[in-house]
C-alpha cells in the first residue's frame, strides 16, 4: 500500500505565469470554502500543518503545490462559493482555476471534496461539469462522514449522489478529523499517478 514518505510545501502561484515547472504529475483538490478541503489535504500528506487550515472560509488566494515522495504533487485550490470576498478577487480566482484545469499538462485528475451532510448544488455541480468537459478524471470525495451516523449513511449517501452525473468509480466516503476512508483515497490517488 502506498504511502507518504515525505511532503513538502512546494511554491505557490497568484498567476498562471508563477505555475511551477511541469515536471512531476498533479493531483489537484477542488472544494467549497467550507468542505474541510485543507483539513483533508493534511490528513493524506500526513501533516497536520502543513496545508494551512483557517478558522475564515476562503483563506487559500493561490494555487499551492505540495511535492509528495519526490513524486509528484497535490495542488490545492483556492475554495469556491465564499461571496464574502471582494468580486474582483473572485473573478481572479475563477480565471486563474480555470486556466490551470484546463490547460495544465500534468494534471492526472481532479478531487471534488464535498461535504456528505448537505446535497451538491449548482457550484458543486458546475465545477464536476467543467471537470468533465475538459477530460479531466474526476474523484469524489464527501468529507465529515463521521458527522453522518452509521444508521443514516446509506439513504444520506443516495441523497448525496442523487444530483451527481454518472461518475467512473464511487465516490469515496471521508473524515479528514477520524482519517476514515483516507487511506483508500490515497492509494486511488497514487495509482493513478
Amino acid at each position: 500500500m502506498a504511502r507518504v514518505v515525505q511532503a513538502d510545501f512546494a511554491g505557490g502561484a497568484y498567476d498562471v505565469s508563477q505555475l511551477p515547472s511541469e515536471s512531476l504529475p498533479e493531483v489537484a483538490f477542488a472544494g467549497r470554502s467550507n468542505a474541510g478541503k485543507s483539513s483533508l489535504l493534511n490528513r493524506l500528506l500526513g501533516r497536520r500543518h502543513l496545508v494551512k487550515v483557517s478558522a475564515t472560509p476562503g483563506f487559500t488566494q493561490s494555487i499551492n503545490f505540495f511535492a509528495v515522495n519526490g513524486r509528484a504533487y497535490f495542488v490545492d485550490l483556492p475554495g469556491y462559493g465564499f461571496a464574502r470576498a471582494p468580486h474582483r478577487v473572485q473573478r481572479k480566482w475563477h480565471g486563474l482555476v480555470e486556466a490551470y484545469l484546463a490547460e495544465r499538462g500534468p494534471l492526472r485528475g481532479v478531487v471534488c471534496i464535498l461535504d456528505f451532510r448537505r446535497v451538491p448544488d449548482r457550484l458543486d455541480l458546475d465545477l464536476i461539469d467543467f471537470l468533465r468537459g475538459a477530460g479531466r478524471p474526476i474523484w469524489v470525495a464527501f468529507n465529515k462522514a463521521d458527522k453522518v451516523s452509521q444508521p443514516r449513511r446509506a439513504g444520506q449517501l443516495r441523497k448525496v449522489c442523487q444530483p451527481l452525473p454518472p461518475l467512473p468509480g464511487a465516490p469515496f466516503l471521508v473524515s479528514a478529523r477520524t482519517g476514515e476512508g483516507v487511506p483508500e483515497l490515497f492509494e486511488a490517488l497514487w495509482n493513478q499517478l
